[in-house]
């Protein structure tokens, strides 16, 4: 994908466009083997392996980011020490078996990139008409000048478009990391979107909560069938009974002002806390205990353990090969 694509294929289609979102190309980029998301405080690797006519699971690893290294930020470029997080970038890479460079798919975190629900109304004609629209409606909605970012969106498939915003600068530095190791970002993507993609091989549909709590924030993305209702991204060091009280006012703003029931699914992806506290934190809050994602669920049972949830984001956007 481009950096900016539409399209009237509805929100399905429209999430497979925007976890495509990428940089160099306006080829449909081919979904690598290897995938990495880059935390608040660690990076993720996971790489796959072709075995049997199918993939399985070559091996996964998680290397903390020292302090002083990474700054997730929004509105400015996030490495603090380029080299030295180049060399957890590379370690990552090489515990997981990735050496030989090639196409990777990049994960990054949720406070890095905007997420925004613009409605769809006259989002129609070409890709760059449809752009200049959404770049107009969200020119004050943004701390940062609009004009110097990368967008891509889902396509006017249901009364709200889905749109990933993120300033042009912050996602070159991520690129430039993995283009001096040898590795070329074919897919780039937001972690949230990305943990979204499992829902899809799960096939279920209704009223659902997606919760990606991680180490320096938490997300929540509502969706009803295969639109989006609400996004929320809270950036900061958030502890149980704080995101508790987040989710409990994200419930109560989806049945009062969204028209909400009862929530056929919810998802937690705990990777700030341990799976058993974070869903106990937020059993009380939304009336139900979220199931834990369990990103190997393509690959065969597996349990939710604190290791895979670390991992989950990079296995999601690998696994997509497997779907």
């Amino acid at each position: 994908m481009s950096e900016s694509a539409g399209g009237g294929q509805g929100l399905r289609a429209g999430y497979r466009r925007l976890r495509r979102w990428a940089s160099h190309s306006l080829l449909e980029p081919d979904y690598p083997l290897v995938a990495i998301e880059v935390r608040p405080r660690a990076v993720a690797a996971v790489r796959l392996a072709r075995e049997g006519g199918g993939v399985v699971l070559g091996a996964a690893s998680v290397v903390e980011i020292p302090e002083g290294v990474l700054d997730v930020s929004l509105t400015r470029p996030n490495l603090v020490d380029s080299a030295r997080f180049g060399v957890v970038l590379q370690t990552a890479l090489e515990r997981a078996g990735a050496l030989s460079g090639g196409p990777v798919s990049l994960v990054l975190p949720d406070p890095a990139i905007r997420l925004a629900l613009v409605s769809a109304e006259g989002l129609e004609g070409r890709g760059p008409e449809i752009e200049e629209t959404i770049r107009f409606r969200l020119h004050k909605a943004l701390p940062f000048d609009v004009r110097a970012a990368r967008l891509a969106w889902d396509g006017p498939g249901g009364e709200q478009a889905l749109v990933a915003v993120a300033l042009n600068e912050v996602v070159v530095e991520y690129e430039e990391a993995l283009d001096a190791l040898g590795f070329r970002p074919g897919l780039i993507e937001v972690s949230t979107l990305a943990l979204a993609s499992l829902w899809e091989a799960e096939g279920i549909g209704g009223d659902r909560l997606l919760v990606n709590w991680d180490e320096g924030y938490v997300s929540f993305l509502l969706m009803r069938g295969d639109q989006p209702l609400l996004v929320r991204t809270l950036p900061g060091e958030i502890g149980l009974e704080s995101v508790a009280r987040q989710a409990a006012s994200t419930l109560q703003f989806y049945k009062e002002r969204l028209s909400g029931g009862e929530l056929l699914d919810v998802v937690l992806r705990a990777a700030a806390y341990s799976p058993e506290d974070s869903a106990g934190a937020l059993e009380g809050a939304l009336g139900r205990r979220p199931r834990i994602l369990q990103p190997w669920a393509a690959l065969g049972p597996a349990e939710p353990d604190l290791s895979a949830q670390a991992v989950a984001g990079a296995a999601a956007s690998a696994l997509r090969r497997v779907a």
